[in-house]
């Protein structure tokens, strides 16, 4: 199921965690639709070291952040895919003041890449569903515009990467997801018929009594 970014208007749920559905500033996600963990996959030349604290950038929690410095940071959805379906797909939270993040497929700078600045949403301090405790940015992207094929499920090989003086990331979720506990296969292979669950146990008594039948003949 695809969510789209839902009015402002609308009433707002604290965010809680990963496993359950939020509502943050304009966005509401699926069950499961924050990233679930993320890693340092390389450290540039810099003067600033790796990120601090990657996961805290995919742990479903908008009080802890990653400060990126001069790293790229991959990020992986487990419990849900990422989808590239209408629309804006994946959200990055930052903080706002002229926070700009780099969202890419690979590590490296010859990568397709998207800036969080494009498209966003300021999200106030005060706002339900904001536990940072600072005024954010929701950067909206759209994976066709890194190449990804519509209906193209993503899981891992997204990198997040420093775009501007400022580096904190406060969590990525994806408003296109399929939950792989609710939905784990949503196009079987439509020329596979299942056998009823029964059928095994059905063909094998019958063979057992085809057996008798010879015996007593």
């Amino acid at each position: 199921m695809y969510n789209k970014i839902c009015a402002p208007a609308l009433a707002l749920t604290l965010f809680t965690g990963a496993a359950q559905a939020a509502t943050v500033g304009p966005f509401t996600f699926n069950d499961n639709a924050f990233a679930d963990n993320a890693s340092i996959a390389t450290t540039l030349a810099g003067t600033r070291g790796p990120a601090v604290n990657p996961a805290g950038a995919a742990d479903g929690n908008l009080s802890t952040a990653s400060n990126l410095n001069d790293s790229f940071v991959e990020i992986f959805f487990t419990d849900n895919v990422l989808v590239n379906g209408p629309g804006f797909d994946i959200v990055i939270f930052v903080n706002s003041n002229n926070n700009v993040i780099r969202l890419s497929t690979g590590p490296d700078t010859n990568s397709p890449t998207r800036d969080t600045g494009v498209s966003f949403d300021f999200i106030d301090v005060s706002a339900e569903g904001n536990t940072s405790g600072f005024g954010i940015v929701g950067g909206r992207i759209d994976l066709s515009d890194l190449g990804f094929a519509d209906g193209a499920e993503v899981t891992d090989g997204l990198f997040l990467s420093r775009g501007g003086v400022f580096t904190t990331v406060w969590d990525v979720a994806a408003l296109n997801s399929r939950d792989v506990v609710t939905d784990p296969d949503p196009d079987p292979d439509p020329n596979v018929v299942p056998l009823p669950a029964g059928l095994p146990l059905l063909l094998g008594a019958l063979g057992v009594l085809g057996v008798l039948r010879q015996r007593s003949e």
